[in-house]
């Protein structure tokens, strides 16, 4: 294959993989854009108790750790306690802090969404191989990276 073979073979591969990643953004809006239906969990919600399987945190770590917004944490959490999901208990070191922890009832619905999720990926990509997989992964942390880069640099005054 010749370079421009290659260049053009190239750019039409990276093409392919850019409208993939367009797909996938516009497939998991459509998702997030159905997921108010009352009594279900959102993403955000599984998130935080996939954040919270580690043990309890305080508001600001769950924010940090399940990528949210610190100003939605406590309406999701009063939501989550509400619903027996979550507990929330003063520091016995510092009553200003607050940890918030999963309740019995919590770990069994992570459980269960957990199983239908890990089941669903298995039955889709299953017949991939564990290479193919960890390439995807890297190639969508990489997007995911480069997507904060330019976020970062829109964000920086200009000079």
């Amino acid at each position: 294959m010749s370079t421009a073979e290659h260049s053009a073979a190239e750019r039409e591969s990276l093409d392919g993989l850019r409208q993939a990643f367009a797909q996938l953004f516009a497939a998991e809006r459509r998702l997030r854009s159905r997921e108010s239906t009352p009594g279900e969990l959102t993403h955000a919600h599984i998130r935080s108790l996939h954040a919270l399987s580690d043990g309890p945190m305080t508001a600001g770590q769950l924010a940090r750790s399940a990528e949210l917004n610190p100003a939605s944490v406590t309406a999701m959490l009063d939501h989550l306690e509400e619903a027996g999901i979550v507990e929330r208990s003063r520091s016995t070191t510092d009553r200003r802090v607050c940890n918030v922890a999963l309740t019995e009832t919590g770990r069994e619905l992570l459980a269960a969404k957990t199983a239908r999720w890990r089941a669903r990926w298995t039955e889709r990509l299953g017949a991939y191989s564990e290479a193919d997989l960890e390439t995807a992964g890297r190639i969508a942390r990489d997007v995911a990276e480069m997507l904060d880069e330019i976020a970062a640099e829109r964000q920086r005054p200009a000079a």
